[in-house]
């Protein structure tokens, strides 16, 4: 089984979270299952510019967003059994859904429903206040609002470049979030979705994915997971996207139209930053 994991990052700039995500796969998913991690295109981002800056606006995101359904067909053409997307924003979601036929999964929406069935109340810890409002927008979407304790944006806010750091940075983060961790447990939370895939990896290099009795979620293992879930589902005839209303497939001649008069979808695999295919 073959796993397409997407970032919303530009992995060239990320090097601790590529090679934390690689890791992470190897040491969560069972032999068998091969998770190869891809980030945007690089260049993506302005040099310097964390990507959740150039994400805050809605227009720049929106671009970005077609990235993530360029990577879906790219991911299907290239044999790929599903497509994770990585990003607690859950960009390009529901258009690259009605693209693909493979099992399409994603942070905010795998780690809240999930969330509900282990604990009576669930929260989310964001890096960002910007962050934390699209967490509580999503929740919303997705008929959670009345599971979820809250939303705690770490204060003061987070550099996602931050997260690739050591020292007195990390320990600064370390101590946010468990402060945070704290808030979220007083607003009566009984399981907590650190919000954030950057911010995940950074939570497994310092092994801190436990806080007195409530879980921590390890959204991008349940996201694996997940992913895999769906692939053995599919494959036993147990379950199938809808095509009905929200997933609805264009017909091969809008695709051709997309393509040929719009210059869409022509990106493969080795346009990715992150991929072993990557162009050099």
């Amino acid at each position: 089984m073959k796993i397409w994991h997407q970032s919303f990052t530009d992995l060239s700039v990320f090097p601790k979270y590529q090679l934390t995500l690689e890791q992470h796969a190897r040491a969560v998913m069972p032999l068998g299952i091969d998770v190869q991690v891809h980030g945007l295109p690089p260049g993506t981002y302005p040099v310097g510019v964390p990507p959740m800056a150039f994400n805050t606006r809605g227009g720049l995101r929106l671009l970005n967003s077609k990235l993530v359904c360029e990577a879906a067909i790219a991911a299907e053409q290239a044999g790929y059994d599903a497509f994770a997307l990585g990003c607690f924003f859950d960009p390009g979601l529901t258009e690259a859904r009605s693209l693909v036929d493979i099992p399409i999964v994603s942070l905010s929406e795998t780690c809240m429903l999930t969330a509900c069935s282990l604990g009576r109340k669930f929260a989310v810890i964001a890096l960002t206040e910007f962050q934390k409002m699209l967490s509580e927008d999503l929740a919303r979407a997705y008929g959670v609002t009345d599971r979820l304790a809250g939303v705690v944006a770490l204060t003061p806010a987070v550099n996602l470049f931050d997260l690739e750091a050591g020292g007195e940075v990390a320990e600064g983060i370390k101590t946010r979030f468990l402060l945070a961790c704290q808030q979220a447990l007083d607003l009566g939370a009984e399981v907590i979705i650190p919000g954030d895939g950057v911010l995940n990896a950074f939570l497994v290099r310092h092994q801190m994915l436990t806080v007195e009795d409530a879980t921590i979620m390890d959204p991008l293992g349940v996201l694996f997971h997940h992913a895999a879930f769906f692939v053995n589902a599919r494959q036993a005839n147990c379950l199938a996207i809808s095509r009905r209303l929200l997933y609805s497939k264009p017909t091969q001649a809008m695709m051709r139209h997309a393509q040929n008069e719009r210059g869409a979808f022509a990106l493969s695999e080795s346009d990715f930053s992150g991929s072993k295919y990557v162009k050099r």
